[in-house]
C-alpha cells in the first residue's frame, strides 16, 4: 500500500515539475534589452519613451546566442541616440531562467573615449 502511494505522489507532483523544468530549459529565448522598471508602475520611467541612453543591458542565453547578435543589438540600441556601444562587462544569473546572462554596454558619444569608471552621461553635443 505504501509503494502505491509513493507512485501516485510521484505521478501527480514530481513528474509534472520535472517536465516543466525540462521543457523550459530546452526553449530558445531570443536576446532582449533589460528594462528593470518595465513592470513597475511606480517608476517614473514606466511606459515613457527614452530620450537618451547612457548604457544598455542585454539578457541572453550563452548556449543559443552568438556574440555577434549581442553586439548588433547593443550597437543598434546605442545608435538610436547617436552613440557608439562599448562593451562593459558580462554577468551570469542576472536575468530570466531562459536567458540568465547579462552583457552591459556603455553608450558613448562618438567623440568620447571610454575610461574605466569615468563614463560621461548626457546627450551628445553635436549629432551627425
Amino acid at each position: 500500500m505504501i509503494p502505491l502511494m509513493i507512485i501516485k505522489f510521484l505521478k501527480k507532483t514530481i513528474f509534472p515539475l520535472v517536465l516543466v523544468f525540462y521543457l523550459s530549459a530546452c526553449t530558445k529565448v531570443e536576446p532582449y534589452i533589460l528594462n528593470d522598471s518595465e513592470f513597475n508602475r511606480n517608476s517614473p520611467s514606466f511606459s515613457v519613451q527614452l530620450k537618451d541612453r547612457s548604457d544598455v543591458g542585454i539578457c541572453y542565453n550563452k548556449r543559443s546566442t552568438r556574440p555577434e547578435i549581442i553586439i548588433q543589438i547593443a550597437t543598434d540600441e546605442c545608435r538610436r541616440f547617436g552613440k557608439v556601444a562599448f562593451f562593459g562587462r558580462s554577468k551570469n544569473l542576472v536575468c530570466s531562467l531562459n536567458a540568465p546572462s547579462l552583457a552591459t554596454y556603455a553608450c558613448l558619444c562618438p567623440s568620447e573615449n571610454i575610461q574605466i569608471g569615468q563614463e560621461k552621461k548626457g546627450q551628445c553635443s553635436a549629432l551627425k
